[in-house]
């Protein structure tokens, strides 16, 4: 399920790749499609830990709010019946937005919440570097990364008006002053960073006004910018995303490895199961993971075909939703967090199928979200 949003961009040089078009006289596409089961999958990574209310993408909670329109428009008035609901709603949104941008269209696929960076060292080969605040109020959301570098991020949502001109964007530029980035001898590294801004269009201003996204690429203050080193910090971020995604796959010991960066003993082995995906592109696909279900019991799995059963007669059944990574990545980060491995240069993004059903979504850091019906169990894999 798809629906249309606009795009503003703002001092990008380059244009990204995905986005340039020379047809028209701003260089860059003004209207993408936006997959709403990838931005649920978004949703659920930067705001759930184990357990989502409802871990479907065909039952993300703000789709009850979207009009039946083409494009990406909010039934009624928007978000929420009071004020501060509608605030506190938008900016998730907002958040899930700009993960989606950033990984669409920038390959920007890793995500730290900044309040598991700050103040944090990396350890490079001139010593640590280390971001840390500078001056109080707001800053950016994330400290995000490639495979090659590392990004500060700040995510907005809202119903009025956007422009790169106005003082409230002005504001959001200053938060990028309030957090530096140093090297071992306290000198300041400039980092580059996205504001990303998605005003909400509703149903009551449906003559002129569209969902649009608004996106500018600041930098933080720094006396030179962070090259050499930036490879070991964004190595600290993607440990990070992945002990997020850890914890969603029960995976505790882990996930507090990846986040607090120390090593667990050699001889303990992490247990999953592995499944493979049976439809689709990438059929025959790994990954380790598990199941969520609300009010379908499944029977337990004991290694045979039929591991599940349910009332075929009952079309208002609910089914389970499957949730993992792929096992290559899943192996990867287990080294990590025995042998210390660094995620820099090493880490494979995943090969991003085409999509072929609005209920599943697989993002380029290997994570999938998917109805139970395209997988299955395959064995339990001690992982060392």
């Amino acid at each position: 399920m798809e629906r249309s949003v606009s795009i503003y961009l703002n001092k990008f040089d380059p244009i990204p790749l995905p986005l340039r078009d020379s047809d028209v006289s701003s260089g860059y596409l003004e209207e993408v499609k936006i997959n709403l089961a990838e931005l649920y999958h978004h949703y659920y990574l930067d705001t759930y830990g184990r357990l989502p209310p409802d871990p479907d993408p065909v039952h993300f909670e703000y789709l009850q709010f979207l009009s039946r329109d083409p494009d990406f428009r909010l039934s009624g008035d928007g978000l929420g019946f009071s004020t501060a609901a509608r605030r506190h709603r938008s900016n998730e949104l907002g958040q899930a937005f700009c993960r989606w941008f950033l990984d669409k269209f920038l390959n920007i696929s890793y995500f730290a919440h900044m309040e598991h960076v700050l103040n944090k060292g990396a350890q490079s080969r001139a010593g640590q570097v280390r971001i840390e605040r500078q001056f109080s109020g707001d800053a950016p959301d994330y400290l995000c990364a490639d495979t090659k570098g590392v990004y500060l991020a700040e995510a907005k949502g809202r119903y009025r008006a956007i422009s790169f001109k106005n003082a409230e964007f002005n504001k959001w530029r200053k938060q990028f002053s309030r957090v530096v980035v140093k090297d071992n001898n306290g000198k300041e590294l400039s980092v580059k960073g996205y504001i990303v801004g998605t005003r909400y269009a509703t149903e009551k201003d449906r003559s002129n006004v569209s969902t649009t996204i608004y996106a500018e690429d600041p930098r933080s203050p720094g006396e030179e910018s962070l090259n050499d080193d930036q490879g070991f910090l964004s190595a600290r971020v993607i440990a990070t995303h992945y002990s997020y995604i850890a914890d969603k796959l029960n995976q505790p010991l882990l996930a507090s490895s990846l986040l607090y960066n120390y090593l667990v003993p050699e001889e303990l082995n992490f247990p999953a199961i592995v499944w493979e995906l049976i439809a689709g592109p990438l059929a025959g696909a790994r990954f380790v993971g598990g199941y969520f279900y609300k009010t379908w019991p499944p029977r337990f799995w004991s290694g045979s075909e039929n591991f599940f059963e349910w009332d075929r007669a009952n079309l208002n059944a609910s089914r389970a939703t499957f949730f993992g990574l792929s096992e290559q990545i899943f192996s990867f980060i287990v080294k990590t967090a025995k042998q210390g491995a660094r995620f820099q240069g090493n880490i494979i993004g995943f090969e991003l199928p085409s999509p072929f059903y609005d209920g599943l979504s697989i993002l380029r850091d290997g994570s999938i979200l998917a109805p139970i019906d395209f997988v299955r169990p395959i064995e339990q894999v001690n992982f060392v």
